[in-house]
């Protein structure tokens, strides 16, 4: 009977043993999941985590406007079940602190505008057309993501740097097309790409304009007829354009400006479909340096 009791001492050991292994395995192998309001925050998320997370985008739509979002009900469980939720902040997103509120306090939550870029109020928020920015986005990430699994650590913090490598790339565009653009004047519809025309060192000629439109307030009379003298005299570089806004006053400024062969850039405020954040942004940069090229012809 002692032998047998023994046995059954050892066994109970082992069975007890193998399964605070397998506990302690599962827990290294459970994924770190992530819930993103916007694809373009998603991407560097995924870069740093791999096959160690899971990340999932709430808005993946080029068509659906961020602010007038309406959080679903399966957005709610996807928003409960996640160790991390990225929003952009500044007004932009607030449905996502909302849902994280309601359903899962314990999460994460990473706001862009205050957390990383500590944005002054009514500034501008489309913060991922600012590539610094990104770069910040993506060391703060992985630190959160280190902490929630230290074990990873090195693999996150080499995922980061590859993908770093690649803003980077969209950096040294941007400044290059500094030598070509700084000091010149420009006009925008929109301030939804101010952040590259701030770091080529553009002058935007208004200003007021472009923030009634974002606003969905009425521009000035004398203020749209200052733009369409300053179009057909060709006093601007070129004019940026969000293909996302349609108006017969937008439409004008175009018509303007093609006849008096002002160049347009064309700028989308959500990732297109089919596109990275890196491929999206390169081509938009790509515009200006056809405009650039043709300039110095």
């Amino acid at each position: 009977m002692k032998k047998i009791f023994i046995t059954l001492l050892l066994l109970t050991g082992i069975m007890n043993l193998v399964a605070c292994t397998n506990q302690k395995s599962a827990q290294t192998h459970k994924q770190i999941k992530v819930v993103s309001s916007l694809d373009f925050y998603a991407e560097p998320a995924a870069k740093i985590l791999g096959q160690y997370g899971q990340v999932t985008s709430l808005i993946n739509s080029a068509s659906v406007d961020p602010h007038d979002y309406t959080a679903t009900t399966n957005d709610a469980k996807i928003t409960a079940k996640a160790d991390v939720a990225i929003m952009n902040g500044a007004g932009y997103d607030a449905w996502l602190q909302k849902l994280v509120v309601s359903n899962n306090q314990q999460a994460k939550l990473v706001n862009v505008a205050t957390d990383i870029r500590h944005l002054p109020d009514g500034e501008n928020e489309h913060l991922w057309y600012d590539y610094a920015n990104m770069i910040k986005v993506t060391q703060y990430l992985t630190t959160t993501f280190s902490k929630i699994k230290p074990a990873q650590k090195q693999i996150f913090a080499r995922n980061s740097a590859v993908y770093i490598k690649q803003l980077k790339k969209l950096q040294a565009q941007e400044n290059q097309l500094k030598t070509d653009f700084a000091g010149k004047s420009v006009m925008v519809t929109e301030p939804v790409f101010n952040y590259v025309l701030t770091n080529l060192g553009v002058k935007i000629v208004n200003e007021n304009f472009a923030q009634d439109i974002d606003e969905g307030a009425d521009p000035q009379p004398a203020e749209l007829q200052k733009m369409t003298n300053q179009l057909k005299n060709r006093q601007v570089a070129f004019l940026v354009v969000n293909r996302q806004v349609e108006s017969s006053l937008i439409s004008q400024l175009i018509k303007t400006a093609k006849k008096a062969q002002v160049p347009i850039v064309y700028v989308t405020e959500t990732m297109p479909k089919g596109k990275t954040y890196l491929t999206w942004m390169h081509d938009e940069l790509q515009q200006l340096k056809k405009i650039a090229e043709g300039s110095n012809s």
